[in-house]
């Protein structure tokens, strides 16, 4: 325990350090990435509008492929799908296949500034085009595969790409997702700026090729080309977010050149504390952030080796363990869901094959539970299980486990400590700042690069109306919370989801509860209203083995009522609505309870379970 206090007041220390004066602790970061011409000023005005790393000059690709040629026969990326077949990709391939990119967006008319779309699997050529992109000094605009064809028009016009770069088809759960048949009928039927679709054959003839079609492999160059990367300034923007709404419209967020990167690759140095030799997984489907902050900004930056992986690790029981132990994985940046997955798959999930290599698994998009930590840490006792709270619009630790810089006791169910370049506070309803252990809203006074921008907002008036008008001078995140006397910070849940049951209930604190029932993989809980204050509804997806009965239902309430929450309603189900990054989304379990509009559902992952949902909790009266 001495070593542990001594790192957790050395992080604490290095914390305080950072909020005092950001612009040295910055500073002090320079050195992690390369640059043409170092920056005049570290930072210059406020957030949301302040800049940083003022007239320095840097370009993406230089930095993840021309810097890694001292090491050019190392092995960049592996890329394997659902029936373990696999390809490697070394630091040579990656020059080479990135220049032969940027040679053919730059003859379609690629330049400087504009953006360009792009949907594909997770498969080499995704590397090679977004690193082309950004060579040219462009912005990368990553689309999920499966979004409605009016979201998809939407984000095409409102980013203004006029090169879409598409994969003809991918793989995922055992289904052929014909990608291009999908672009070709939204090009047909819907207006969009889009001139050009660069198309990926992928060894595949079976579509259809149109006037603007351009296909990769017969305009590929067959020889070595060089193209100069673009000198592109720090402030400059380098990819566009897309992030859901309740209502309205998507809306768009940018990230920087220079400061973005450079403050990714510090995160990920005190999160993983990676070394030159480790092989890092990122299970992420591309259109989630995770999947370019891992393999693009991070991975070869850093001169690692990562890997594809083109499919669903439930796809069958046996596959995380069994990539793990085929290349030898020693850290996994994984969703929350994909850790409830392994944990509904059983220990077969992770010990099918040897994991002996893996050190770290780092958990985001929720605060891990207490049930799925115990059950990580019993079948896979070698492995350190880390956290880190962060969200598309501060791609920066908000809280977190940094490992890399001392490991710190973990905490079940928190996100962890405040993390150095960082400063959060949990306020009351009326921005008072409330001491440990007291519940309110989670908020932020930025100190580092990673906060975006929104795009097409050139006035500033959208975003100070989305996240700085509700609680004057700070950032406002969205979610409840606590921090406890140790400084680790508690997410309880989205605000908007709260349950006022009485007192105010974060849906995790519950949730928290229903997965440590042994029948029980995930679960999700909302509150609805009743003639007084609300009710608490659970929806738990139930393990394999275990019956769909009323008997089993009760059960849950009465061990929920045990820990202290009276729940009303127990639904038991075989899945629950979740973005395609995983996220679950309670939202729409609450519209269905209140008959209520779902508002945008372009992030959902599988439309069906709307009417199965319904079916389920309307047949039952509230």
């Amino acid at each position: 325990m001495e070593a542990e206090f001594y790192s957790l007041q050395k992080i604490r220390k290095m914390s305080e350090e950072a909020v005092k004066d950001p612009e040295n602790f910055w500073k002090d970061k320079l050195h992690l990435i390369s640059w043409y011409k170092l920056p005049e000023k570290i930072r210059e005005g406020d957030p949301p509008f302040e800049k940083w790393f003022v007239n320095g000059y840097t370009n993406i690709s230089y930095n993840a492929v021309d810097r890694n040629m001292n090491k050019s026969e190392k092995v960049a990326f592996y890329w394997i799908n659902e029936k373990l077949e696999t390809r490697s990709i070394t630091y040579r391939d990656l020059f080479c296949e990135v220049n032969r990119a940027a040679y053919v967006l730059k003859e379609l008319g690629v330049k400087k500034g504009d953006t360009v779309s792009l949907m594909m699997p997770s498969i080499p050529e995704a590397l090679y085009m977004s690193l082309a992109v950004h060579r040219l000094g462009a912005i990368l605009v990553i689309h999920y595969i499966g979004l409605s064809e009016d979201t998809l028009a939407y984000r095409l016009n409102d980013c203004n790409s006029k090169v879409f770069v598409v994969a003809s088809k991918g793989f995922r759960n055992g289904n052929e997702i014909r990608i291009k048949d999908f672009i070709d009928k939204l090009l047909e039927t819907r207006k969009t700026p889009v001139e050009k679709v660069l198309v990926i054959k992928r060894g595949f003839d079976d579509f259809n090729v149109t006037k603007r079609d351009v296909i990769y492999e017969e305009v590929r160059p067959r020889g070595r080309v060089y193209i100069e990367p673009e000198k592109v300034e720090a402030n400059e923007p380098s990819t566009i977010y897309y992030t859901s709404g309740t209502t309205g419209r998507p809306k768009g967020l940018y990230h920087s050149t220079g400061g973005y990167i450079l403050a990714l690759n510090y995160a990920f140095k005190a999160l993983m504390g990676p070394k030159d030799d480790d092989i890092w997984w990122t299970i992420s489907e591309l259109g989630w952030p995770v999947w370019p902050m891992a393999n693009l900004y991070v991975i070869p930056v850093m001169g690692l080796t990562g890997v594809l992986y083109e499919g669903y690790v439930g796809y069958k029981p046996d596959i995380f363990s069994r990539i793990i132990e085929r290349l030898g994985v020693s850290l996994v940046w994984s969703s929350t869901t994909i850790l409830y997955t392994l944990k509904s798959l059983g220990e077969e999930s992770v010990k099918s094959g040897d994991t002996s290599t893996l050190r770290l698994i780092l958990n985001t998009g929720e605060p891990l539970n207490p049930g799925a930590w115990k059950w990580l840490r019993d079948n896979l006792p070698h492995v350190t299980i880390a956290d880190a709270y962060w969200m598309t619009e501060h791609l920066f630790p908000v809280a977190g486990t940094p490992m890399g810089l001392g490991e710190i006791p973990y905490k079940p169910g928190s996100a962890g400590i405040r993390f150095p370049g960082s400063d959060f506070r949990v306020v009351d309803d009326d921005g008072k700042e409330l001491s440990p252990g007291k519940k309110g809203y989670i908020v932020l006074k930025p100190i580092s690069p990673a906060l975006a921008k929104m795009h097409n907002d050139i006035s500033g008036e959208r975003i100070l109306k989305t996240y700085w008008s509700r609680f004057p001078g700070y950032f406002y995140t969205g979610d409840y919370g606590y921090i406890d006397e140790d400084g680790y910070l508690y997410v309880l849940g989205r605000a908007d989801d709260v349950i006022k049951a009485g007192e105010r209930i974060g849906t995790l604190e519950v949730e928290s509860v229903v997965v440590t029932h042994p029948a029980v993989a995930e679960a999700a809980a909302i509150g609805y209203p009743k003639e007084e204050g609300e009710g608490i509804l659970v929806l738990a997806v139930v393990k394999k083995g275990y019956p769909m009965s009323e008997e089993l239902a009760n059960d849950i309430k009465m061990y929920l009522r045990n820990s202290g929450y009276i729940v009303d309603k127990v639904f038991l189900v075989r899945r629950l609505p979740k973005t395609k990054s995983g996220k679950i989304m309670r939202r729409l379990i609450r519209a269905i309870v209140r008959n209520e509009d779902p508002g945008d559902i372009s992030t959902l992952d599988d439309t069906s379970i709307l009417e199965e949902l319904k079916s389920i909790i309307l047949s039952d009266k509230l």
